[in-house]
């Protein structure tokens, strides 16, 4: 199982993740991680809720999160593969720590939507370094429910100040509902989709949004484990609609999270 990146991160990843708020990391992980991690969701998938906590999708899919706290083998991929690194190079972080792993599975045949939001809306912290790698563990298409995101959105919410809430009277009111634009010629960004292969990997910035149809597969499951990772920029914030860390008390507004439930995966320096 390879700890280290499998290629150096380039000046291209960079540009591409700062321009278009997501970027593929083709072959991240190699056949071992893959072989290792299908086996633990398998195990996992039985029992979601004996594993950690279930996320409010579970049922028409499994949905489940902080699964790391509780198992060897999602333990050892967010600290021993090389996401962490991969992550903070991408973004330019001094260092990552961890702020938890959610595990999705998308069954065949399944009509379960995620609509678009935008990760910030949830996270209990403001800066942009709070981002999302998305790794897949089953082919992923556009007939499975790949992820659709919006390129360059998350730039025009940091330049206007925008944040979404959970309803309309939130922060700066719901995540818009991009179905709209799909076929507006004036829209001003991008739709963006990427076929996936087991081991690749997306990460994406915490103001991206982002979308998931239903799997309309007869056979295949979607499969993605998402570790939601902590930069050098990222304070706290407070608000009651964020959501609580387990076993972190609220901090003090504008404060740096630290806590041994959020372990620095990564660090720039020795």
């Amino acid at each position: 199982m390879n700890r280290q990146l499998p290629y150096e991160i380039t000046a291209e990843h960079i540009a591409t993740y700062q321009r278009d708020g997501v970027v593929l990391l083709k072959g991240l992980l190699d056949a071992e991680w893959v072989e290792r991690m299908q086996g633990a969701i398998a195990r996992v998938s039985k029992d979601p809720g004996t594993y950690g906590l279930l996320g409010p999708s579970n049922g028409a899919m499994v949905s489940v999160c902080y699964v790391a706290r509780q198992d060897a083998d999602f333990d050892a991929f967010v600290r021993e593969s090389p996401i962490a690194e991969a992550t903070g190079r991408v973004i330019g972080s001094d260092f990552i720590r961890l702020y938890h792993d959610h595990l999705f599975i998308k069954p065949p045949s399944s009509p379960s939507i995620m609509p678009w939001h935008c990760d910030e809306t949830a996270w209990p912290v403001t800066g942009e370094m709070a981002p999302n790698i998305w790794t897949a563990f089953s082919p992923v298409n556009s007939e499975n429910g790949r992820i659709e995101y919006i390129g360059g959105w998350h730039r025009h919410c940091i330049d206007a100040g925008l944040t979404f809430g959970f309803r309309p009277d939130q922060a700066d009111g719901l995540c818009p509902n991009f179905e709209a634009e799909r076929d507006n010629p004036d829209f001003p960004f991008r739709f963006i989709a990427v076929d996936m292969e087991p081991g690749d990997a997306v990460i994406f910035h915490p103001h991206t949004p982002h979308f998931s149809k239903g799997n309309d597969s007869a056979t295949l499951s979607r499969i993605g484990l998402a570790v939601r990772l902590l930069g050098h920029d990222v304070r706290w914030r407070n608000a009651d609609y964020k959501a609580a860390i387990p076993g972190v008390d609220a901090m003090p507004e504008g404060e740096m999270p630290d806590s041994d439930v959020l372990p620095v995966l990564w660090s720039r320096l020795p």
